[in-house]
């Protein structure tokens, strides 16, 4: 295998305005540490040897340092926005955020004064000794999470590309029915069921009251050892079918079903219940939890529709379950996030949308008008560093639609989970995927077990400012880890401070000015003020 290396850029401090600048370049392949003050030699460096060559994090900072360096006509891998592939010389830069999307200091990381990062510091000998030294750890850090990943796991490019092949090894073992591969008029036909997570604001505002909140253990590989559609052959029939997986009806919904349509907001989908009649499309999950909270009226059930085959994970849910409660219990942190990350990546593959993807090399500015004339196989994609960005949809060989069904299946039992106990809960002012905060919580089993509901904390007051939004003060004599006292706060696209979120909860506009420049593929580096004001 190509020899596994590692990369990682000290800048200027993050500050309001200053697009940072590296000064200093750190280069580790396992044997050798290499350091640069300048970016041409190791650029020389990796062109001349045959590395695969990680940087956490690079796609969205490293490698945007780098674009200047790269050759006409590559080929450049993106990934949500973020350059997850690269090309200099013989080596190939990955973004190991896509394996390990954890900050490195979940794992090991070593503590200095960033301000001595200045330029008016940094030259001191004394102070380029420490931020050489801290350079050196967090290479050394990174290659060895990037090298455990990669014996244990394999070489793989992304988290769900890795879960998916432990489970074709698992299944394989087990000696289970494999779960069908598809094409795209399966994906369009059952891609309406598959939703993500219910984030909801059930009050808003400033809220004196004792709640507390609640978490499920693992909800998705909980949700995974259950029977889910695996086959690509299912049967339609009119009306009303007991059974079915999926079901498509008429109703007044009174909070338990989820609709994407008008009224939808940033999230995709809302859980109306405003006494309007809607057609859903729901899971038999979700259809029985309703049925059961009596939670939907004046029903008309238009089609129930029942697949060939089901399975169950139980297996591959079970052996990262135990490995992680081992790793956790002997103070393996590596070994215990990645468990966590496997269990919890496999079922996005299985709803995967290859028409979602697409092929990108970069052209010379230049040259980029030919790509938008009548028949050209590329189209413009926007521009990235120097270079103009050329797109074209994935090749009909290259697309791999795998199973939505099932992934919509696993989805809608999280969804019916959370719903049956909000629905029993007293008083619920917000919940988030597999979480609740209410004021008394309802039929929910605590425990320490897969799929139990554990306490995260007890709290006195809220501030919630919209989805994804909100403060939560601990109550009297809660605490963190550290010893401080407790919040729980969620500011998405933001780093709000605790005065600014009870400010938004309030109902005033808090203009938020990032320190952190965002690097996108598609402009250059720039810093993206908000206006943030309560939403619900």
């Amino acid at each position: 295998m190509r020899r596994i290396a590692v990369i990682d850029a000290e800048t200027d401090p993050f500050r309001k305005g200053r697009i940072p600048a590296p000064f200093l370049w750190g280069f580790y392949d396992g044997r050798e540490y290499r350091e640069y003050e300048h970016k041409a030699p190791l650029v020389e460096y990796l062109r001349e040897h045959d590395f695969i060559v990680y940087a956490h994090n690079g796609g969205k900072f490293d490698f945007h340092f780098l674009l200047d360096d790269l050759e006409a006509y590559d080929n450049i891998e993106i990934i949500n926005g973020r350059i997850g592939k690269m090309y200099i010389g013989k080596s190939e830069l990955r973004d190991s955020w896509l394996i390990i999307p954890e900050k490195l200091a979940a794992y090991q990381k070593d503590e200095i004064d960033y301000a001595l990062f200045e330029s008016d510091k940094r030259d001191n000998p004394a102070t380029r000794k420490l931020i050489s030294a801290y350079l050196q750890s967090d290479c050394l850090y990174l290659h060895q999470m990037v090298s455990a990943f990669i014996e244990k796991f394999g070489l793989h490019f992304t988290v769900p590309g890795a879960a998916m092949s432990q489970w074709k090894k698992i299944e394989k073992a087990e000696e289970l029915i494999p779960i069908d591969e598809t094409d795209m008029e399966f994906y369009n036909r059952f891609a309406p069921y598959y939703y993500g997570g219910r984030v909801e604001c059930f009050e808003s505002g400033i809220i004196d009251a004792n709640f507390a909140v609640y978490d499920i253990n693992s909800a998705y590989p909980y949700a995974m050892l259950q029977m889910h559609p695996s086959s690509g052959d299912y049967h339609e029939t009119d009306g009303y079918v007991s059974g079915a997986d999926f079901y498509r009806l008429e109703c007044v919904s009174g909070g338990a079903l989820p609709y994407r349509g008008e009224g939808a907001d940033g999230y995709g989908l809302t859980f109306p219940r405003d006494g309007e009649r809607r057609e859903y499309f729901i899971t038999s999950w979700e259809y029985r939890a309703a049925i059961e909270t009596k939670s939907i009226r004046s029903v008309k059930v238009i089609e129930s529709i029942t697949f060939a085959r089901h399975t169950t994970f139980q297996a591959y849910i079970q052996k990262f379950w135990a490995e992680r409660q081992i790793a956790k219990a002997s103070g393996d942190i590596l070994g215990s996030l990645f468990a966590k990350r496997l269990m919890n990546a496999l079922y996005g593959k299985f709803a995967s949308n290859p028409q979602n993807y697409s092929n990108y090399i970069i052209v010379p500015e230049n040259e980029a008008f030919a790509l938008v004339q009548p028949g050209a196989v590329y189209t413009m994609g926007g521009m990235i560093g120097p270079w103009a960005l050329a797109e074209k949809p994935l090749d009909e060989c290259e697309q791999r639609y795998y199973n939505v069904a099932t992934g919509a299946s696993i989805t809608g039992f999280v969804r019916a989970m959370l719903w049956k106990a909000i629905h029993s809960s007293k008083r619920v002012l917000y919940v988030d995927t597999d979480s609740i905060a209410c004021c008394a919580p309802g039929s929910i089993r605590l425990g320490d077990q897969l799929g139990n509901w554990k306490l995260e904390g007890n709290f006195d007051r809220a501030g919630i400012g919209g989805k994804k939004l909100y403060i939560f003060r601990g109550a009297k004599g809660e605490k963190n880890a550290d010893g401080s006292h407790l919040y729980k706060t969620a500011s998405k696209g933001a780093r709000l401070t605790h005065a600014e979120l009870w400010r938004v909860a309030r109902g005033l506009t808090v203009e938020y000015f990032p320190d952190v420049p965002s690097f996108s593929v598609h402009k250059a580096p720039g810093f993206v003020n908000r206006s943030i004001r309560k939403t619900v």
